[in-house]
């Protein structure tokens, strides 16, 4: 039998914390051992080199902030993937937390089945967005597109950035692109790092933003 993916919950409001890890504990498929008020409260693990593979953060914690964490854990080159649960629907947040390598946000008053159905897509290789924050990524090509020539994607990568954009796994990238999964894993790799992200909702985000994509 498959082990359980291993998740953790960053979150400073410990009656939320024990909710949600009660929640994800009833589900076969994942398990929920570790819960933690702050960065602080996870250096132990972190300085031990101890990582789960999906962790939800809050934003505003004690100490340094959600974002700050998920750019400390990503600077160490970890596969820890990162779901933002907030009660924030700032732009500007939004954007920092997604640039920063978030790979799904979600809000505080999204259902518990939502934010289990975020976990999950985030595990397939989606990006889970609230339905607000989809709809203000969404927005952001209504603005004037910057141009920056150093960002020199090839019409595959655009492609892959459209399919990303509608929410298609790698696997299904692979299948409407007819390329292998490791082709797609690599432009991929090379879409991040032409737009300087770390996770597939950060590329469609600066996509939107830059007017690569609409």
């Amino acid at each position: 039998m498959k082990e359980p993916t291993e998740i953790w919950i960053v979150e400073d409001e410990r009656e939320l914390r024990d909710s949600l890890a009660t929640l994800i504990n009833l589900s076969d498929d994942l398990s929920c051992k570790n819960t933690f008020g702050s960065y602080d409260a996870m250096l132990p693990l972190i300085r031990a080199k101890q990582f789960p593979q999906l962790m939800l953060v809050d934003i505003q914690l004690p100490g340094i902030n959600g974002i700050e964490i998920i750019q400390k854990i990503r600077a160490q080159h970890v596969a820890t993937q990162f779901i933002v649960l907030t009660i924030s629907d700032n732009r500007k947040t939004v954007f920092e937390a997604i640039c920063a390598g978030a790979n799904g946000y979600l809000l505080k008053n999204d259902s518990f089945e939502k934010i289990l159905e975020g976990i999950r897509l985030v595990l397939r290789g989606g990006s889970p967005l609230s339905g607000s924050i989809a709809s203000m990524i969404l927005d952001v090509h209504k603005q004037p597109a910057l141009h920056l020539p150093d960002t020199e994607l090839s019409d595959q990568e655009i492609r892959i950035l459209e399919l990303l954009a509608a929410d298609l796994t790698k696997k299904e990238i692979a299948s409407q692109v007819t390329l292998s999964i490791d082709t797609v894993s690599y432009h991929l790799r090379n879409i991040y790092r032409k737009l300087q992200v770390h996770s597939q909702s950060g590329a469609v985000a600066e996509a939107f933003r830059k007017g690569l994509i609409h």
